[in-house]
């Protein structure tokens, strides 16, 4: 039987992309191991976190195809962190269990849809039968509350640390979805509530709490629903996993979640 190697894994997507790969990507490339490793298994996720990588090796994966970076860091520059214990025990690890680690970042957003969208979506309960237009993450929804909605999505995803701004009992209907950091703009007409990543909370662009703050003080019916980096995006891993296991049929394919990293005190 032939072997799969994590060459071959990254050989295919690039295959099945749709377009052509930018060979510019700082992110897109091997993080840890190279293309001769062997794959067992595979697994997406969002943070490559340790205890990801352990979770998954449990499962029977050595390849993590991970969202984000895997030394705390974008570009993933290893001379930032090489003498740090943290550092040494994670690399320690993820070489004794011969583990490969491969980033998609840009191109997953290139995608047409973009998985992180259409997870997002697919988490949150926003149906496309709502979307005013494909792919413009823009829905209008049954009239509620900025309350009710944000209680609800909460219920959905199980987010520990959902934070809202605005007035909980204003009516609104037209949602804007964002994830990550690519936040909508807030002042838009046809906006009630953006529902966005994470974000800074002041000296944005027309897209902080203090627009709404301003704009709920002054009877504007405003809202901002913000999910945390991990759990807006992670969910598109899930896409990620399933698109993956259509052209390698050879090993397990499955997203091993790297999980919320927030927590609120009881």
């Amino acid at each position: 039987m032939s072997t799969l190697t994590a060459g071959d894994v990254v050989a295919r997507i690039k295959t099945n992309l749709g377009f052509p790969w930018r060979t510019t990507t700082y992110r897109d490339t091997f993080k840890f191991g190279g293309p001769d490793t062997v794959v067992k298994g595979i697994a997406t996720t969002m943070f490559c976190s340790y205890d990801m990588i352990r979770r998954a090796v449990e499962q029977g994966c050595n390849m993590i195809i991970p969202h984000e970076d895997t030394y705390w860091n974008d570009p993933d520059k290893t001379d930032m962190v090489g003498g740090d214990s943290t550092y040494k025990l994670k690399t320690d690890f993820m070489r004794q269990h011969d583990i490969v680690v491969f980033r998609m970042h840009d191109h997953m957003h290139a995608q047409k849809p973009d998985f992180v969208y259409v997870g997002a979506a697919r988490a949150l309960g926003l149906e496309s039968k709502y979307e005013t237009a494909p792919q413009s993450h823009h829905f209008t929804l049954p009239e509620t509350t900025l309350g009710e909605l944000a209680a609800g999505f909460q219920k959905k995803l199980g987010d520990r640390a959902l934070r809202i701004v605005g007035d909980p009992k204003a009516k609104v209907s037209r949602v804007q979805l964002g994830v990550g950091y690519a936040t909508p703009t807030i002042n838009s007409p046809d906006v009630d509530v953006i529902v966005s990543g994470e974000q800074q909370e002041s000296d944005g662009f027309l897209d902080s709490p203090a627009y709404v703050l301003d704009a709920t003080t002054l009877g504007i019916p405003k809202g901002w629903i913000m999910l945390g980096h991990n759990i807006s995006e992670e969910q598109g891993m899930l896409e990620m996993a399933q698109w993956i296991k259509s052209f390698i049929p050879e090993v397990p394919v499955q997203i091993v979640r790297s999980e919320e990293p927030f927590w609120t005190p009881k």
